[in-house]
């Protein structure tokens, strides 16, 4: 291998482990960590506040900063009907399948109105057996810019589950 091969190898692995630091720092400095009550933790935004409003048949809290609102049930008691999702979700329904914390989630990102006829972009995460309803975790996110709809997909894919005599790994 010659020398300029081996400084290039080496620029890249220093170029990526330095991205990586960077972009967890990022996130430390510009987000909050949320504690949901020692069931699970999530990062947000550092502007976005607790609204105050809780669940009564489950663990429900809100968040919002007025241009994202973010909310979620922990264990929720009412879930989507899978096979039901594109006749009652919104416009443009995009289904993504991925992995929060080693579970199965689904996020379903679709388009809909506010209560003022407004565009509103909505990304609905389910963490579990959705086709079963067997959730754990539902997470909603709408704001009113498309763009923002990349936030939540990093709030979601932040949510880490506690571990512990009377929690699910």
């Amino acid at each position: 291998m010659s020398p300029l091969s081996r400084s290039l190898i080496i620029a890249i692995i220093v170029f990526t482990f330095c991205s990586n630091i960077a972009g967890q720092n990022q996130i430390s400095r510009e987000w909050k960590q949320i504690d949901a009550d020692g069931k699970f933790s999530f990062y947000l935004p550092l502007n976005m506040r607790e609204t105050g409003v809780i669940g009564i048949e489950n663990y429900h809290k809100e968040y919002t900063n007025g241009k994202l609102h973010v909310s979620f049930d922990y264990e929720p008691m009412e879930v989507i009907g899978y096979p039901v999702r594109p006749g009652t979700l919104g416009k443009n329904l995009k289904e993504i399948v991925f992995e929060v914390d080693g579970k199965k989630a689904y996020m379903f990102q679709y388009e809909t109105t506010d209560a003022r006829k407004r565009p509103l972009y909505v990304a609905d995460l389910y963490i579990g057996d959705i086709p079963n309803r067997e959730i754990k975790l539902r997470m909603y996110f709408e704001t009113w810019n498309p763009a923002n709809l990349k936030i939540a997909e990093t709030i979601f894919r932040s949510i880490r589950f506690k571990s512990g005599p009377n929690q699910e790994n």
